[in-house]
């Protein structure tokens, strides 16, 4: 059953994504991606000092490589070999940054946090859309990619990003064709995968969600702040809501 956000804005605020969705009669922005509808203004490639980047990546390579699946060995390999050279600026709609700065601040954060937050000007961010999301929930979920199709590193075989959420968030029960695994950084958020019932997952935990396993997941308190990777089909409009 599809749950609502316990709390959601007191104000709608229209994203640039949601103008442009708007524009377009309606259409997911992942669908529409070739149109490059929430690009920023055009930036400069380079990076000034990759070094914050690149010890991100090291930094992650190295927590996924305690993922015992094949999708997590391939990550930890992909993000260690990532030539930061490659790096370009990606479509980005949102400035996260405050949210990042309370997820940041939790005392549960891990250590992994300070270097996300050293080079957050190095990231770009757009509201998570899907097909029969929520544009209510849509509008508190956000991420970038680091490494992929879309990333700010190409690459084929993979995506890896970085998801932040507003506290009192009901992400629905939803699923896609990717084989996904997140890394909880900051915050506790309960999450349902398939048949299991809500579970809290803590910083440190893994959470796994088999290709097409409906999965969703709820925030609390506090915001949260989750590394993640696909394997597998990368398509991102096979996601729907169930």
């Amino acid at each position: 059953m599809q749950r609502k956000a316990v709390h959601p804005r007191p104000a709608v605020r229209e994203s640039r994504c949601e103008g442009s969705r708007k524009a377009l009669g309606g259409h997911s922005f992942f669908r529409q991606a070739a149109l490059q509808v929430c690009l920023a203004p055009a930036r400069a490639k380079r990076m000034d000092d990759p070094t914050h980047f690149r010890n991100l990546l090291l930094t992650l390579s190295d927590a996924f490589s305690r993922e015992p699946r094949a999708g997590g060995q391939l990550a930890a390999q992909s993000l260690k070999s990532a030539d930061v050279s490659g790096y370009r600026r990606i479509a980005s709609s949102e400035d996260p940054s405050a949210l990042l700065g309370d997820a940041a601040g939790l005392p549960s954060a891990l250590p992994l946090v300070e270097q996300v937050m050293q080079c957050k000007t190095q990231l770009d961010w757009t509201c998570w859309e899907g097909e029969g999301l929520d544009t209510m929930i849509s509008q508190r979920l956000f991420t970038t990619e680091l490494l992929g199709p879309d990333g700010h590193i190409p690459a084929e075989d993979l995506r890896v990003g970085l998801l932040v959420s507003e506290p009192w968030t009901d992400y629905p029960v939803s699923s896609h064709s990717g084989e996904e695994t997140y890394l909880v950084l900051s915050g506790v958020a309960e999450w349902v995968v398939g048949d299991t019932g809500y579970i809290k997952h803590r910083p440190g935990d893994f959470v796994h969600h088999p290709a097409w396993a409906p999965h969703g997941r709820r925030t609390m308190n506090d915001p949260f702040l989750g590394a993640w990777r696909w394997s597998g089909d990368l398509n991102l409009s096979t996601f729907s809501v169930k």
